[in-house]
C-alpha cells in the first residue's frame, strides 16, 4: 500500500517533473470533487479551478520548480513543505515561497488544503504568470 506521502510526492513529480498523466488526471486521483483549498481570508478554491491553475502553471513558466519536503502525518492530515521558485515575467527578479502546506484526507482523497503563506503562495503563482480573481 502506497503512503499518502509517497501519494503526495508522486502527484508533485508526474504533474511538474516528468509532465506524466494529464493534469485533470493527476488532479482527480489525488483530490475529491468537494475540495475546499483555503486561499487568503475566506477565499477558496475548488478542484475545478484547481485543475485550471495546475494545467497553467503545468504549460507556463518552465523555469519555475516545485518541491516538497519535511512530510509529517499525523491521522488524516499530512502536512509538507512546499517550495516554488521561479522569474517575475514583469521584473525578470526571481520569486520564491516556502511554506508548510496541509492536506486533509478523506479515504484516499484530499478534501482539504491550508497553507502558512498563502499569500505567498498566491504571490509565487501570480509571478508563474497566473492570475488570481
Amino acid at each position: 500500500m502506497t503512503s499518502r506521502r509517497d501519494t503526495i510526492a508522486t502527484y508533485f513529480r508526474h504533474q511538474y517533473e516528468t509532465k506524466q498523466g494529464s493534469t485533470e488526471e493527476n488532479v482527480n486521483a489525488l483530490f475529491a470533487e468537494d475540495l475546499v483549498f483555503h486561499l487568503t481570508g475566506d477565499r477558496t478554491m475548488g478542484r475545478d479551478h484547481l485543475t485550471t491553475l495546475c494545467d497553467l502553471l503545468r504549460r507556463t513558466r518552465h523555469d519555475r520548480k516545485t518541491l516538497v519536503t519535511d512530510f509529517e502525518e499525523d491521522g488524516d492530515d499530512v502536512s509538507f513543505v512546499l517550495y516554488i521558485v521561479g522569474t517575475d515575467p514583469v521584473t525578470q527578479h526571481e520569486v520564491s515561497v516556502s511554506t508548510r502546506t496541509k492536506y486533509r484526507f478523506r479515504n484516499d482523497r484530499v478534501v482539504e488544503i491550508w497553507q502558512e503563506n498563502p499569500a505567498g503562495v498566491e504571490n509565487a503563482v501570480r509571478a508563474a504568470g497566473v492570475r488570481l480573481n
